[in-house]
């Protein structure tokens, strides 16, 4: 049981669901059914969508594993998938958005963008520990972590001279996935109610957006204090932390943030002493991340 779901009323649970389809899932306004897949190994967030389902219609979705053929490669890959018929479910989920379709699919994008968008739009007015609640859902859904010590040429200008100089800096991006315009516009917002100077991520696709971030390491701790809510772990699109769990990452991220024995930032003369310093504080993270 997710116990952060144990005390807030059916009005703000539904609209937890609703982000989770927002995010990951489908909703079929024709069959009255919502589903949602993902990657087989996080089978976890299927136990997340079925306390929903549970605590909201007293239903337990019917699960199962699947395949389906991937769009970016055509290779069959496997999936775990959760659906549940619900006529009056699907018709409450249409009253907080009037669309779950996020990408345009076959239709050429002027079409889709004429048709009703999703929206996110009824998270505004709630309060701010269920718009918490709400970001957490989507990172956990599709969000991603990257943490890491960045190497930079630096320089200086004092009294018409120029110094040179090196910087290895601390850097971790929050980032949530999401291409549809009107969604990321929402999402911003949202961050941005919640005090997070969120950007857009830009990208060659359908949209031309990407989803959006935030990086200042106080927006970003203010965010891994709370976490995602499952155990996901960080798929293959990670070199670095590929089946490490997002909370085990953010857990180090904190640890890393709050340690003053780690400078965030630390500056060098020389190149060698600079990259001596930024391989052994990578390194450093990634054995905190793959250690038991």
């Amino acid at each position: 049981m997710f116990k952060p779901l144990e005390k807030i009323s059916k009005k703000s649970l539904w609209k937890i669901l609703a982000v989770i389809i927002l995010s990951d899932g489908t909703l079929d306004k024709g069959k009255k059914y919502f589903r949602l897949v993902t990657s087989r190994e996080n089978s976890c967030q299927h136990d997340l969508f079925k306390q929903l389902c549970l605590l909201l219609l007293n239903q337990s979705p019917n699960q199962c594993n699947t395949q389906f053929k991937s769009g970016f490669t055509g290779k069959i890959k496997d999936y775990f998938q959760s659906t549940l018929s619900s006529i009056n479910a699907a018709e409450k989920l249409l009253t907080l958005s009037p669309s779950y379709k996020t990408t345009c699919g076959p239709m050429s994008k002027e079409e889709y963008l004429s048709c009703p968008q999703p929206s996110a739009k009824f998270l505004f007015k709630e309060k701010e520990e269920i718009k918490w609640l709400a970001l957490q859902t989507w990172f956990d859904f599709d969000g991603s972590i990257t943490p890491t010590f960045r190497l930079k040429n630096k320089r200086d200008k004092r009294k018409n001279k120029t110094y040179h100089y090196y910087q290895v800096q601390f850097e971790c991006e929050i980032r949530i996935s999401e291409t549809n315009p009107h969604l990321v516009e929402d999402l911003r917002q949202l961050c941005l109610q919640l005090g997070l100077q969120a950007y857009l991520k830009r990208k060659k696709n359908w949209s031309g957006i990407d989803g959006i971030g935030f990086s200042k390491l106080a927006h970003t701790k203010a965010f891994i204090e709370r976490g995602p809510l499952t155990d996901v772990t960080i798929s293959k699109k990670s070199n670095r932390f590929f089946g490490v769990t997002k909370k085990k990452i953010c857990l180090i991220v904190k640890d890393i943030i709050d340690d003053p024995s780690i400078k965030k930032s630390k500056y060098f003369k020389d190149l060698e002493s600079a990259k001596e310093y930024h391989q052994k504080m990578n390194r450093y993270l990634l054995e905190k991340a793959h250690s038991p």
